[in-house]
């Protein structure tokens, strides 16, 4: 839900044509990460905003030592025979190929029956430190029955150099291949906290 400190969100949309910020479902088959789409075909990035305002890297300005809390609300289906769902939160995510060193958090459902179905939240509480280039803080969320009580980032040693870098993406990964998994996001947002 969509509340004063919103800074930049997207929202899921079960058919086309429901806007420029707005993520389609992602019917995944393999066991492939994937980058959840915005309704352009191309991969959902969301910025901390204005960024234009915001020019200088030194400490105080922008977002540069500010809290701030990436949050990705989620749902998923699945339709042939048992597997899992696997979604992650990425920083600095600047074109289709997907940068393994970038990941911040991710949460692994429990295994889906046949014609499974659950929900969840993912998300990063983060700081950017324009000097020393990186991002701090934590992940927690839940997916279905799964937990994912606080802990550290899963990497620390993102390289944020600018600002103009300081952005987000999601993927989506079916955790067993020839399966049938539908990806729903219902909400991607950064967030002041």
């Amino acid at each position: 839900m969509s509340n004063v400190n919103v800074i930049s969100r997207y929202v899921g949309a079960g058919t086309p044509a429901q806007g420029t910020n707005v993520m389609p479902v992602t019917l995944l088959t393999t066991n492939t990460e994937t980058l959840i789409n915005n309704q352009a075909g191309n991969p959902a990035v969301i910025y901390p905003q204005p960024t234009g305002q915001f020019t200088s890297t030194t400490f105080g300005n922008g977002f540069d030592g500010f809290p701030i809390k990436v949050r990705a609300a989620f749902k998923v289906s699945n339709t042939v025979a048992s597997s899992t769902a696997i979604v992650a939160i990425y920083a600095n995510q600047v074109s289709t190929t997907i940068t393994s060193g970038n990941k911040l958090a991710t949460v692994t459902s429990q295994s889906l029956g046949g014609t499974g179905s659950t929900s969840g939240v993912l998300e990063a509480f983060i700081i950017w430190d324009s000097v020393g280039q990186t991002i701090s803080g934590y992940q927690h969320g839940y997916f279905g029955t799964t937990l994912l009580a606080p802990a550290a980032l899963t990497n620390t040693a993102v390289s944020i150099t600018a600002l103009s870098s300081l952005n987000f993406s999601i993927t989506a990964t079916c955790g067993t291949t020839g399966k049938s998994v539908s990806f729903y996001i219902t909400e991607f947002v950064v967030e002041t906290v």
